[in-house]
């Protein structure tokens, strides 16, 4: 459960909150886990011309896997689900699918099991489900989601029998991204991938890539001023935006557009330096990058920003809700975390 927050929403898709990080630690679990399916983590500080290893160690040494050509059936079986779902944080999405004409599957660390089904697929399938929410926009999708964390979903069950069944009359078949992370610290991460390759499936380690840069001699929001919070949220974003995207601004430009720049709010002049790494993440990487961002914040007397970006293809959105399939746009999550540990997130679906 989160801590109590202020919250206000300033368009359509963006929601911003304030809270203080040390009032509540399961802030950090509740952050981490708004999105389930990690493409990018980005961090940004301030003061600063290069960030420590430690930061880009942190999503660097993520272990996640690539599985060719998996039937749907296999999300079932039961040594999968006895060996890593049931004894860890499984976490597994179809890749090189198109949500809004493609099946999709996926399964969270929830243990939920979710397919989202072109109507042929649902129909062959028969399954109970339920329309795609976003249907009324255009397009006809389905829903199926299948509780695989329940006690009475094991083998021999009349609910088990069924669904697996039906899953093995489908023609489902994917390649999927692969990430667990075991309950246990004396298990490794990567006995999922040796699961795979006995079962006679290829699997690959996900090789992950990064970028980075930086900014000197440039306006930096002042976020120890109290107008910063009343006044400057948006312009934050913005500003947090244009550092990432590297969209530099000069006094002189005439562009319209210009986030460097157009921040209102109190500023000092500074260095700032950003990294950018993409893969597949766990919400146990984003809980240490997020500790160690915080305490850096702390130790270096400045502020920076932790920006996690789900796929465009995912199932869900933030809050585990179905997402939009006629948005091609990805999710994020963005944290700025400031030495007194006032913090403020902003959500953009």
């Amino acid at each position: 459960m989160a801590a109590p927050m202020k919250n206000t929403t300033l368009h359509e898709n963006l929601k911003i909150s304030t809270f203080n990080f040390a009032e509540n630690d399961e802030n950090l679990k509740w952050i981490s886990d708004m999105i389930c399916m990690k493409h990018s983590i980005g961090v940004t500080m301030t003061k600063m011309d290069q960030l420590p290893p430690s930061i880009s160690e942190a999503c660097m040494d993520e272990m996640s896997f690539i599985v060719y050509s998996l039937p749907v059936h296999e999300l079932i079986n039961s040594d999968l689900l006895g060996a890593f779902q049931k004894k860890g944080s499984l976490c597994m999405l179809s890749v090189g699918t198109k949500l809004e004409v493609n099946d999709c599957v996926a399964i969270l660390p929830t243990g939920q099991l979710i397919l989202h089904l072109t109507k042929d697929s649902y129909t062959r399938l028969g399954l109970d489900g339920k329309p795609s929410h976003y249907n009324k926009f255009g397009g006809e999708k389905y829903v199926v989601n299948i509780d695989v964390s329940s006690p009475v979903f094991a083998p021999g069950k009349k609910n088990y029998e069924r669904v697996k069944q039906c899953l093995l009359g489908s023609s489902i078949c994917c390649d999927f991204l692969v990430s667990w992370s075991p309950q246990d610290d004396k298990l490794c991460p990567s006995s999922i991938h040796r699961y795979f390759c006995l079962k006679g499936f290829g699997c690959v380690h996900l090789t992950l890539s990064a970028k980075s840069h930086k900014y000197t001699n440039i306006k930096i929001p002042d976020l120890q001023h109290q107008d910063a919070e009343v006044y400057h949220q948006e312009e934050l974003y913005d500003w947090l935006g244009g550092v990432a995207n590297q969209i530099l601004w000069s006094s002189e430009s005439d562009e319209e557009y210009s986030p460097l720049g157009d921040y209102s709010g109190p500023t000092n002049l500074g260095h700032c330096a950003h990294n950018q790494v993409f893969g597949f993440f766990s919400s146990i990487t984003l809980q240490s990058l997020i500790k160690e961002v915080r305490q850096l914040c702390k130790s270096s007397n400045t502020w920076g920003c932790v920006t996690v970006h789900g796929f465009s293809d995912s199932l869900t959105s933030i809050g585990k809700s179905e997402k939009n399939f006629h948005k091609l746009c990805a999710d994020s999550v963005t944290l700025v975390l400031s030495p007194s540990d006032r913090c403020w997130l902003f959500t953009d679906t």
